[in-house]
């Protein structure tokens, strides 16, 4: 009798594992932020679920936060939010994002005393002119079936700016509630 609730337990316990591995292989997965580039909406330490199935089913959405495979190294994974959807012409003026021409409303932008932080453009960052069309120095516009990204906290975030749209290949998902520490559970 006790051998068999033993395998019992055994069982249920061996079940409860796979289960668990199959739900962060397929649907749910947990990440820990790294950096500061996403201040003030994700702080280093950070942890966040990731709907791995939310562009199986739904489409990219401006404003969204992705974790995506980092296009330069494909083994690293960055977490930041989609600003240009394909097609659209990202641009800066005056520190400020337009998209389409339009400014982009971005309440989510890490402040400084009170008003967003300015998004600058590769070249005005590192002090020389960006070689790349996706610097910002210019206007640029995003490929078909890629996306342009950018942290929140533009003065510190290795970004698009730098190396490029993703594809959608690389993305692993979109990040929806911060989990922990329980002081910050919010969505995302």
């Amino acid at each position: 009798m006790k051998r068999s609730r033993l395998i019992d337990y055994g069982l249920v316990a061996v079940l409860a594992i796979a289960l668990a591995l199959a739900l962060q292989a397929f649907v749910l997965k947990p990440y820990r932020i790294p950096s500061v580039s996403m201040a003030d909406t994700l702080q280093r330490g950070d942890r966040v679920l990731v709907n791995r199935l939310a562009y199986h089913v739904g489409t990219v959405r401006r404003g969204d936060v992705l974790v995506f495979r980092w296009p330069r190294d494909r083994g690293l994974v960055f977490i930041k939010r989609v600003i240009g959807l394909p097609g659209d012409t990202v641009a800066l003026r005056n520190g400020r994002v337009y998209v389409n021409g339009r400014l982009l409303d971005e309440p989510y932008v890490r402040r400084l005393n009170g008003r967003p932080e300015p998004t600058l453009a590769a070249g005005q960052l590192t002090g020389a002119a960006s070689a790349q069309p996706w610097g910002l120095d210019q206007p640029y516009t995003v490929p078909a079936d890629r996306f342009f990204m950018l942290g929140d906290n533009r003065a510190d975030s290795d970004d698009s700016r730098d190396w490029g749209t993703i594809s959608r290949r690389d993305i692993i998902g979109k990040a929806i509630v911060i989990y922990w520490p329980f002081g910050r559970w919010n969505g995302l």
